[in-house]
């Protein structure tokens, strides 16, 4: 009878432990600065400083950054970086059995040639398959196919390129096969001096295949791993150079994007200021000004020729002066009076020189005059005959009080006229949008608050030709509804 273990669950947590502790036992752990000290005593071989006696024959495991730039590094065996690893400008020539959990940097190395040159191969045997199965059939191809023929086309007209004639390309397949047949020759011939006719017309005809070879194809382009702007990208095998080509819709959207690019690399100021400023918001401007114009007035009205209005106190003395013009000139009152008051809107109370107590109030149609709380009719109200002396009296002080109506008006000591202030304010605005660019500039604004992106992109992009898209010469041409150009 087999016995039976009890699992309990310190037991359990006992076999994790274990199992975890013998899977992290799998590698050496060492920190970076001490790995890199070990394997420059060992002249930066990794496989040999793995086998030193200290690591226990485990695969070592880098804790930390490793920078091995610059060193004479070729390989480092089986080998774990916690962390990036750097091998740029080193003799490092392969990684097979490195692995990094963070970045790994192996440029100008020997090991980053070998990626390269594959790279490279596979680029020419996708070309080569293209070829043999006519995939760029100019009768028979897609859109890519079509743009290729285009780009040949073009690079040959501008004689960046050169193209066997259709004489030629049968001319060329039946020399390979004539050299093929020369060389079969060469060698089973026995006898010498037919062996060097052989040899001499090898020669010739290798000479003429060289000659040939340095003419191409359609297949001699590759479609670009990236393309320009919105354009696409074809570079040549042979000769390296670089070529853009699109419909003329793609090409034109690629202006806005170039246009985009420019104006979030340079800002707006770095235009001509004509251009900029036909598409600034000279409304939104003068707006956004506006307060700052009005504020301006307010807190310093001497600097405009801005009206103030009446006082309510001056507005009250000159009420007071013209009532008392009224009972001078239709009341018959001597003057001067005096203890003048004005009660409930539009009662006017008053004493003469005689103490008399006079009011003057509004019944909704006319004027009333009151002495002494009777209705009196004007002119009949003295006893005595009225002289020359008091119409003399009443006239000096009626003109006298013409004169004070007039210094109260001329000189308001009340608020800011509105209308006076909003007239000043709409001028500014109007200053504002005849010379924008001076407003923003003088106020330290940013341009590009003021101007619609989309518009000032799309208004230069309709302005422009695409030659802009061409760093290379700025140039391109247009060919059957495509733009091309060569970009380098």
């Amino acid at each position: 009878m087999k016995k039976v273990v009890k699992l309990t669950e310190s037991k359990l947590i006992n076999i994790i432990k274990n199992v975890i502790n013998e899977q992290e036992g799998e590698y050496y752990e060492i920190p970076a600065s001490e790995y890199k000290q070990l394997l420059s005593a060992t002249g930066y071989n990794g496989r040999v400083l793995s086998k030193i006696k200290r690591f226990e024959g485990k695969p070592i495991k880098v804790l930390g950054n490793l920078d091995l730039s610059s060193t004479p590094v070729q390989d480092l065996g089986k080998l774990y970086v916690v962390g990036n690893l750097f091998l740029q400008r080193s003799k490092i020539q392969t990684l097979d059995d490195v692995t990094v959990t963070g970045n790994i940097s192996h440029y100008s190395t020997p090991y980053q040639d070998k990626l390269d040159r594959i790279a490279r191969q596979k680029i020419i045997d996708e070309a080569n398959s293209r070829r043999e199965n006519n995939i760029w059939d100019p009768e028979d191809t897609d859109e890519e196919g079509l743009m290729a023929n285009i780009v040949f086309n073009y690079a040959v007209r501008e004689g960046e390129l050169k193209a066997l004639s259709d004489e030629e390309k049968v001319e060329l397949d039946n020399l390979k096969e004539e050299l093929e047949t020369v060389e079969s020759r060469m060698e089973v011939e026995d006898d010498e001096e037919l062996y060097d006719e052989l040899s001499e017309k090898y020669d010739e005809i290798q000479e003429r295949i060289d000659e040939l070879s340095k003419y191409v194809d359609v297949y001699d382009l590759i479609p670009g791993k990236y393309g320009h702007y919105r354009m696409n990208v074809f570079e040549s095998l042979s000769e390296g150079i670089e070529y853009a080509i699109s419909s003329e819709d793609d090409a034109r959207k690629s202006l806005y994007d170039y246009n985009e690019n420019l104006i979030d690399e340079i800002g707006y100021e770095s235009f001509h200021s004509y251009i900029v400023e036909e598409y600034i918001d000279k409304d939104s401007l003068a707006d956004y000004l506006e307060d700052m114009f009005r504020d301006d007035i307010y807190e310093s009205p001497e600097s405009y020729d801005v009206k103030r209005e009446l006082s309510s106190y001056q507005e009250d003395e000159i009420w007071l002066l013209k009532m008392e013009k009224w009972v001078y000139e239709k009341g018959g009152v001597r003057a001067p009076i005096q203890y003048q008051t004005r009660e409930s809107g539009n009662i006017f109370d008053f004493m003469d020189e005689d103490d008399n107590r006079f009011q003057l109030k509004y019944d909704g149609t006319r004027w009333v005059l009151y002495k002494d709380g009777s209705v009196v009719q004007p002119g009949q109200l003295y006893d005595d005959e009225d002289t020359d002396d008091h119409q003399d009296d009443r006239e000096s002080r009626i003109s006298d009080i013409e004169y004070e109506i007039q210094e109260i008006e001329e000189n308001p000591e009340g608020d800011l006229d509105e209308d006076s202030v909003e007239e000043i304010v709409e001028d500014k605005k109007d200053e504002v949008r005849n010379d924008p660019l001076r407003w923003i500039k003088d106020h330290g604004l940013e341009i590009k608050y003021f101007i619609d992106k989309d518009d000032f992109i799309r208004g230069l992009s309709n302005d422009e030709d695409y030659g802009n898209l061409n760093g290379y010469d700025g140039t391109y041409d247009y060919y059957d509804g495509y733009i091309v150009m060569r970009i380098g």
